[in-house]
């Protein structure tokens, strides 16, 4: 199967490291599951937002960086890029036609990814080998 990044993957993209997006774009081409980049470049604000999520705000946590004393690598670095993004697996099947969950999926999306940076020398981190407490399945980043 052969997939191509969307529209909507593509502004993602915007503001993001050309190294990972380099990987991203050909990564996808011949990925095991289709899938979709939903978050890239984040403002201080839109952390803040997610780090207040299960905190001061309904829902449950997504992040332990606060944006400000703990920045995320989503936020612009002095190379004024965001060195992360966050997937999402596309399947049609489910109701909003994304699968959140199916870690199986993830962690072969995640070995191919790795070895496509691997083969352009791009060191990428993967947030699914991160510890349990802190494990984050969708998310990428530059090492």
């Amino acid at each position: 199967m052969s997939y191509v990044l969307g529209k909507r993957s593509l502004k993602t993209l915007e503001g993001v490291h050309p190294k990972l997006v380099e990987v991203m774009k050909k990564a996808i081409t011949d990925s095991p599951y289709d899938f979709t980049i939903i978050q890239g470049l984040r403002t201080v604000a839109d952390q803040k937002a997610l780090y207040a999520q299960g905190r001061t705000k309904p829902g449950k946590i997504v992040t332990y960086c606060d944006g400000v004393k703990y920045p995320s690598n989503h936020q612009a670095k002095s190379d004024g890029y965001g060195h992360a993004i966050d997937i999402v697996i596309v399947d049609k099947t489910k109701k909003d036609g994304f699968d959140w969950d199916t870690t199986s999926k993830y962690k072969k999306v995640a070995e191919h990814v790795l070895a496509v940076a691997k083969e352009l020398g791009i060191n990428v981190k993967w947030g699914g080998n991160w510890s349990e407490k802190k494990r984050d399945d969708p998310h990428f980043e530059l090492a």
